[in-house]
């Protein structure tokens, strides 16, 4: 057992470019000296520019690769990306909770692939995701997600009062790549550092595994969001394609 290194899962799709999804996150989680599990919620067919196909798996499915790993390790961080609805989202974090019930869960609502292919929309977004919200330590949607999510930006507090909220900043329209964490009353501001960077295909991704992975070595979650928009950035800036390289 590799018991220097703290365990931590990723639930998400399988992407064969690997850019984004379990494969993406799992990388970033070796970068960070962090042993990463990876569990499939999908199967895509994509490339870094174009998703044609996705088939989803259900909690059971979710549950079944998740319930061997979490027996036999000690899991402290868990990320969760692309997922089927509200209900199977609610399930597996139920499952999850049941077996370790002080580990950190950081959610990426994904809604729409990089490329423009639409999973779902989670309508009623509050209303559905509460009893969610409840359980876990972290939700990180963009702009566009929140109000797809059906809130508006002034009233991500409400939101806030279940859980924190990172909201990130790569489509905000007054200052692109500004982030804010709405944290316990508490809204802290995370400007960039780099005025131009390259798109990447997973970025989204890249930053809530890059969170998950720091409050897996134990950084509290305003220094982790901190330490994420770091690597996002590097990331980001890798190479002028839509496949980055990782790196700390």
């Amino acid at each position: 057992m590799l018991a220097n290194r703290p365990y931590a899962i990723s639930i998400a799709g399988f992407d064969p470019s690997a850019g984004a999804g379990v494969l993406a996150d799992v990388k970033c989680f070796e970068q960070h000296q962090v042993y990463g599990f990876g569990i499939c919620s999908a199967l895509t067919v994509q490339t870094d520019s174009e998703l044609l196909q996705n088939d989803w798996l259900d909690s059971f499915q979710i549950i079944a690769q998740l319930e061997p790993l979490m027996t036999k390790f000690k899991v402290v961080a868990c990320k969760i990306g692309l997922i089927k609805d509200v209900s199977v989202l609610h399930e597996v974090v139920g499952f999850i909770k049941s077996k370790a019930p002080d580990i950190k869960i950081i959610i990426d609502p994904v809604l729409k692939s990089s490329s423009g292919y639409e999973f779902h929309d989670w309508a009623n977004g509050i209303q559905a995701l509460a009893p969610v919200l409840k359980q876990i330590d972290l939700i990180t949607p963009n702009y566009n997600e929140m109000m797809s999510l059906g809130g508006q930006i002034e009233s991500i507090s409400l939101w806030a009062e279940y859980c924190p909220v990172l909201l990130k900043g790569g489509h905000n329209p007054a200052l692109r790549g500004t982030d804010y964490l709405y944290e316990g009353g508490n809204i802290h501001e995370f400007s960039p550092r780099i005025a131009d960077v390259h798109q990447k295909h997973g970025s989204g991704c890249v930053l809530s595994a890059a969170i998950a992975a720091n409050v897996a070595l134990g950084y509290p979650l305003k220094q982790a969001c901190s330490a994420a928009k770091l690597y996002i950035e590097k990331f980001l800036n890798s190479n002028s394609t839509l496949l980055g390289y990782h790196s700390l």
